[in-house]
C-alpha cells in the first residue's frame, strides 16, 4: 500500500489535482522535514492561487524552517493582504500573530 506521501505525489503528478491536493502534499512534505520541496509547492500554489489563505501560515513556517525568516515575514504580509481583501478577520488575526512571532536574526 502506498504511503500518504506517495499517494499525494502521484495525484499531483497526474496533473488533475485540485488546489487542496497541492496544499496537502506540501503539508506532508513539511511534516516529514522536507522543507525545500515543501516550499517549492507552497510557492507555486500561492503564485497560482494567491487567495488560498490556508497556505500562508504553513508556507511561512516552512520558510522559517529553512532559515529564511525575512521571506517568511513577506509571505505572512501577503496573506494578511489577502485576508483583508476577502474580509477574513479571524485568519488575518492569526497571520498577524504569526508575523509578530517571526524573529529576524542579525549578524553579531
Amino acid at each position: 500500500m502506498p504511503s500518504r506521501l506517495e499517494t499525494l505525489r502521484a495525484l499531483v503528478a497526474q496533473g488533475k489535482a485540485d488546489t487542496f491536493a497541492h496544499y496537502a502534499l506540501a503539508m506532508e512534505l513539511r511534516t516529514q522535514g522536507q522543507f525545500q520541496e515543501a516550499w517549492q509547492i507552497f510557492e507555486a500554489l500561492l503564485q497560482s492561487h494567491a487567495d488560498y489563505i490556508a497556505a500562508y501560515a504553513p508556507a511561512a513556517d516552512t520558510l522559517v524552517g529553512l532559515g529564511r525568516n525575512q521571506e517568511a515575514k513577506a509571505i505572512l504580509r501577503q496573506g494578511i493582504e489577502q485576508c483583508e481583501r476577502k474580509g477574513q478577520s479571524h485568519a488575518r488575526d492569526h497571520l498577524q500573530t504569526a508575523l509578530a512571532a517571526v524573529r529576524i536574526s542579525t549578524p553579531t
